[in-house]
């Protein structure tokens, strides 16, 4: 495909305007994501202090996020500190399951490592994502309290939810600025964690 004659603007003008679209997202979203993620934390550090643990679950992109969040838990966010009991369902098994059961690949495992007062971390970019809702069920079913961090209203992962449960909704209008405002969610959640476990 062949460049435009004239470019609409300067490539590094362009550039400058996506970093402010992401960090004026990001402003907006402090209002609406504090006091959930606040929550979330809470919600977590209670269940490592009664040496319970964090499940974390992702479907496609969110995968990634799945993993960064347990790997920040297990070994450190920004302090030294001890690792916290956390890890990320395995991705790969929705692509082991027959089609037919790919959507319970993570709930498959909540049933065999799942136990009451572990905590459920499910990331969904539209909140609707079939193996992640699969889990949330499965999560309810052994015990689990769940956090949700997904985009939009919350989709079925919302609605799904019970009272003690929280949801974290980060959207912003271009789908790559809000999986930067789910990593600046996950960061946040680590942050939160570390301030009440070292107070700093």
């Amino acid at each position: 495909m062949a460049p435009p004659d004239t470019p609409i603007m300067p490539l590094q003008t362009h550039i400058h305007s996506r970093f402010l679209a992401g960090i004026e997202a990001q402003r907006d979203a402090i209002e609406q994501l504090a006091e959930p993620l606040a929550r979330a934390a809470e919600l977590m550090v209670e269940s490592l202090m009664r040496e319970g643990r964090i499940l974390v679950c992702g479907q496609a992109g969110s995968q990634d996020n799945a993993r960064l969040f347990a790997g920040l838990l297990t070994h450190q966010y920004q302090q030294a500190r001890p690792g916290l009991a956390a890890f990320a369902l395995d991705g790969g098994a929705l692509a082991l399951a027959d089609d037919a059961d790919s959507s319970s690949a993570f709930a498959r495992q909540i049933e065999s490592l799942g136990q009451a007062g572990d905590v459920l971390l499910a990331i969904s970019g539209t909140g609707n994502a079939p193996a992640v809702l699969a889990a949330l069920r499965g999560a309810h079913a052994k015990g689990l309290r769940v956090v949700v961090l997904a985009g939009g209203d919350g989709g079925l992962l919302a609605e799904a939810l019970d009272e003690e449960d929280v949801v974290i909704c980060a959207f912003a209008e271009s789908a790559a600025v809000t999986r930067e405002l789910h990593l600046r969610a996950i960061h946040g959640l680590c942050d939160g964690i570390d301030y009440l476990l070292l107070g700093a």
